[in-house]
């Protein structure tokens, strides 16, 4: 399974394949695949969206941990679109500066909507030297984000996507 990358707006259809070590398709999506190859594939399954209210200013939370950054690139894209009074916060968890999924992409956003999005960048090894953005996501560092960066009471949707011990810590100190 794939996720959708793009926006509900842009008239394109994207996922976004990382190419993992001895992952048969990634490998050879990112080795073999040419512009003009055709793929049968199912239509999308998900239910990782929320409800739109264009009239409404909401504060949009994502957390996404590595290739987990794809569907909620997708939700970020169509809420800046969709409800031009909601902001979105996002958090993205990598290993280093060299794996951020989509970095470009991420810039462009927040160079045009810098009003509007906020990116909280934590590297398990390039992070420097402030402790907040460095290590993993866990219960820790989820309660001093809430603390220092994110107000959870001003959330009113929060998007988790990761591997899964990072998901079920952020679930856990979202609840809390």
């Amino acid at each position: 399974s794939y996720s959708i990358c793009s926006g509900r707006f842009e008239g394109v259809l994207q996922v976004g394949i990382k190419k993992v070590e001895g992952g048969a398709f990634s490998i050879w999506a990112n080795e073999e695949m040419r512009i003009g190859d055709t793929l049968e594939a199912m239509p999308p399954m998900g239910k990782f969206h929320t409800e739109l209210e264009p009239n409404k200013a909401k504060h949009y939370v994502g957390f996404a941990g590595g290739s987990g950054i794809t569907p909620i690139l997708s939700i970020l894209k169509t809420v800046i679109v969709a409800e031009p009074e909601s902001r979105f916060t996002l958090v993205y968890a990598n290993r280093s500066v060299n794996t951020i999924m989509f970095r470009d992409t991420l810039e462009d956003l927040k160079n045009t909507h810098m009003q509007r999005l906020n990116i909280i960048h934590v590297l398990e090894d390039d992070a420097g030297e402030i402790d907040l953005f460095s290590g993993r996501i866990d219960a820790e560092k989820c309660d001093r984000l809430f603390t220092t960066l994110i107000d959870p009471s001003s959330v009113d949707t929060a998007f988790i996507c990761g591997p899964e011990p990072m998901m079920l810590a952020i679930r856990d100190a979202l609840g809390a």
